[in-house]
């Protein structure tokens, strides 16, 4: 009987990191979300601020890749590498490379949202 409340106590224990890792990457993919789609408005959005959008998108891609799953692993890289061309574009100048890139991530970021979304 104990070896089993044990096993119990030992399960429950290894799942309570993958509940939280579900709501650190819920809450950095709405907020990765969030900061994208703003962008695909029609504004005027002066280079220095792009600048400034691609690496607030970066820091939170990098959240996501440290805190991906096995279900959202291919949407997160596939999210962080537009995002990281976003940020090269960005970087160049390019508002409407950087544009795009953000709009080609967003889908992306919209799965690991489903994917951790609180049930």
């Amino acid at each position: 009987m104990k070896k089993v409340g044990l096993l119990l106590l030992m399960l429950c224990l290894m799942a309570m990191p993958l509940a939280a890792n579900n709501a650190v990457l819920y809450d950095n993919a709405t907020r990765l979300a969030s900061l994208l789609a703003d962008t695909q408005d029609k504004a005027m959005i002066s280079t220095d601020s792009w600048k400034k959008i691609a690496n607030e998108a970066l820091t939170y891609t990098g959240r996501l890749y440290l805190n991906r799953t096995p279900k959202t692993d291919t949407d997160v890289k596939a999210a962080r590498k537009h995002c990281l061309e976003m940020h090269h574009a960005a970087l160049k100048g390019d508002a409407d490379g950087a544009r795009s890139h953000a709009a080609m991530a967003l889908p992306y970021v919209y799965k690991v949202i489903d994917a951790t979304a609180p049930k």
